[in-house]
Parts: structure tokens; C-alpha cells; sequence
């Protein structure tokens, strides 16, 4: 019997005493959190001073501190958040409007579109290519330029009169290869009739 009550005692008296200091730094690092963030002032002070969150808790009831912070710093705390989503959309937005919408003056698109021209009537076609190479731009952009200049990509050459050309230069020299072949057979022939003559 006398040692039941031992352990009885053993297991009250295991709880930790913490200093009224402790207990004041505890709550005003809550009521600090809460006024900036809005809440989560418990959780953060349970994870900086080691101490379980249903002592603070106990702590905060006690000294009338309401947990999630008053409705005016969750107000305040909710727009500061607004606030910075705002400010980082609005960087976005104005990155992407500089590397996207750049300005090109009126003589260079005009530059742009008489180098094509050129290119084009000395080499055929092409030239939106070598000018989107040449000036560093997107052949979209080029496009886009010379269609509003009112100048049109040159008419591609047909395809079967190349094919054509090629099946014709492909028998002529099976036509020659014949010949010499025929050539060389008379020869032989010829040859031959000498020998047995």
C-alpha cells in the first residue's frame, strides 16, 4: 500500500513550474505575433520557448488574451498580406510588360522590311529569315512587319517541274551508259570475227 501512494505522488508532482517572467515574455511574444500576423502567435511561441501549446493556451486564458488575436489585427494583418501580394503582382505584371511589349522605332522596321526586299530579289526567298537572324528578332515580328508594309513572301516554285527535271537529267545518262555498253559489245564482236577469220 505504501508504495502505491508513492508513485501516486511521484506522478502530481512531475509538473514544471515556470517563473511569472517566463509567463509575461510568453504572452506579450503572443500578443506581439498576433498584432502583426493576424494569429499563429501561440504555435510560434511553442516552438521558440519549448513549451506545449496547451500551457500557453492555460497562460492566455488566464491573463485574457484571446488566442487568434483581436478581429482588428486580424483585419490589419489581412490586408499587410493584401498588401504584399499586390506589390508582388504588380512586379510581375511590369517584368513581363518590358520583356514582352518592346518599342521598335518606325526607321528600323522600315530597315528591317528593305532588307528583306533585297534579299529576296537576289537570292528568290528567304529573306524574313535572315533578317529575323540579322536583327535579332522573331520571325513573327518580321511577318508581322511586312505585312503591314504590304509586301508579300515570294511564291514558292512549283514542285513537279523540278521532279521533271530531275527524271530527265536521271535518263540521260542511262541513254549514254547504253551506248558506250553497245560500243564496247561491237568491239568485242568485232574482235572475235577477226580471231576465227
Amino acid at each position: 500500500m505504501s508504495t502505491k501512494k508513492k508513485t501516486a505522488r511521484k506522478a502530481v508532482s512531475t509538473g514544471v513550474r515556470y517563473p511569472e517572467a517566463l509567463k509575461q515574455q510568453v504572452i506579450e511574444f503572443v500578443e506581439k505575433h498576433n498584432s502583426q500576423k493576424g494569429r499563429g502567435g501561440q504555435s510560434a511561441a511553442s516552438s521558440k520557448f519549448k513549451i506545449t501549446p496547451l500551457t500557453i493556451a492555460t497562460w492566455l486564458k488566464a491573463a485574457g488574451v484571446k488566442p487568434g488575436g483581436s478581429k482588428t489585427a486580424k483585419k490589419a494583418a489581412k490586408k499587410q498580406v493584401a498588401k504584399k501580394a499586390g506589390k508582388k503582382a504588380g512586379k510581375k505584371a511590369a517584368g513581363k510588360a518590358t520583356k514582352t511589349g518592346v518599342r521598335y522605332p518606325g526607321d528600323f522596321k522600315k530597315q528591317v522590311v528593305d532588307f528583306v526586299k533585297s534579299y529576296n530579289d537576289t537570292k528568290g526567298r528567304g529573306g524574313q529569315n535572315q533578317a529575323a537572324k540579322k536583327f535579332k528578332l522573331s520571325v513573327l515580328t518580321v511577318s508581322a512587319w511586312l505585312k503591314a508594309a504590304g509586301v508579300k513572301n515570294p511564291p514558292r516554285k512549283p514542285m513537279a517541274k523540278k521532279a521533271g527535271t530531275i527524271k530527265k537529267a536521271a535518263g540521260k545518262p542511262a541513254k549514254k551508259a547504253g551506248r558506250g555498253v553497245l560500243s564496247e559489245l561491237e568491239a568485242l564482236k568485232a574482235a572475235i570475227r577477226k580471231l576465227i577469220d
